[in-house]
């Protein structure tokens, strides 16, 4: 193997470059490794920095566990092209075993805990990753599960949208289809106790108004108002909803002696203001 060939790759194997970008660095720095991953490094990050501003609405909701840990994650890509792509997964995967080997439960308590050397790794990763793939990466989310503190089950359906949830008792089954039913139904919350008192407030203000328009007694409208709140409540609290295996049923009824301690869910893009594209002025623009 001649030199120049030797130091091609060397150099991807230290970077993960491509082979024309190995090239190019070599190049500049007369086959000088260090000097080459010195300035590949310097002018990843520009590029990386200059996409940062750029709406990523895409990606993929992902589940990772291991003996100790369980993890929900969300990652944002700009298409859903990248986001299928074997690097981008890689780069997932790999991202959620180093977050699992930190003790911060989630991205808030990261960024709060200034840890310089987890938070540069995170960093320094994204980077090459957007430099690879060529679109703005983000880790939007994330929260961490710790298994000595109940039984653990997860669920991800094509990547878009996941759940987790806490059970009191080991129940592999009956966790995957708690899983499954969250993610299907969206609850709003686990019990009526635990629903936002605003979001009880704002429905019933809608069905007030609803029922202003109609001509009954006011006995008659406030029977009506608690009985849609009732189902507002059995339909969006997750343990009063019907079964997703049983719709006669509910899953307090199911669980028996069992309890759901907490339980989260991701939804691809939710709350991320997407860029409106208009196609034809882009074209337009092209050509003025």
């Amino acid at each position: 193997m001649s030199k120049e060939l030797d130091f091609l790759k060397q150099l991807r194997d230290i970077t993960g470059a491509g082979i024309l970008d190995c090239k190019k660095y070599l190049l500049k720095t007369n086959n000088d490794i260090d000097e080459a991953i010195k300035l590949m490094r310097s002018e990843e990050g520009i590029k990386a920095d200059k996409k940062s501003g750029r709406i990523a609405a895409e990606g993929v909701i992902y589940f990772y566990s291991n003996t100790e840990k369980s993890l929900l994650i969300e990652i944002n890509s700009e298409t859903d092209f990248v986001a299928r792509s074997d690097d981008f997964l890689d780069y997932v995967i790999n991202l959620c075993k180093f977050l699992a080997t930190t003790k911060y439960k989630n991205l808030t308590i990261l960024h709060e805990s200034n840890d310089q050397q987890v938070l540069d790794n995170l960093e320094n990763e994204r980077k090459k990753i957007i430099t690879k793939l060529g679109e703005n990466i983000k880790i939007r989310r994330y929260q961490i599960f710790n298994h000595n503190e109940f039984f653990i089950t997860g669920y991800t359906h094509n990547n878009k949208i996941g759940a987790v949830v806490m059970l009191e008792k080991e129940n592999n089954e009956i966790a995957k289809d708690i899983c499954m039913q969250i993610v299907a139904s969206n609850p709003v919350a686990l019990d009526e106790q635990s629903i936002d008192p605003s979001i009880l407030s704002n429905e019933k203000e809608v069905y007030k108004a609803e029922l202003d328009k109609i001509n009954k007694k006011e006995d008659i409208k406030r029977n009506i108002l608690e009985g849609k709140v009732k189902k507002f409540i059995s339909d969006n609290t997750l343990i009063n909803q019907p079964y997703i295996k049983d719709n006669a049923t509910t899953l307090k009824k199911i669980l028996k002696d069992n309890k759901i301690k907490s339980y989260l869910r991701y939804q691809l893009g939710e709350g991320i203001d997407k860029k409106e594209e208009d196609f034809a002025q882009e074209v337009y623009s092209q050509i003025k």
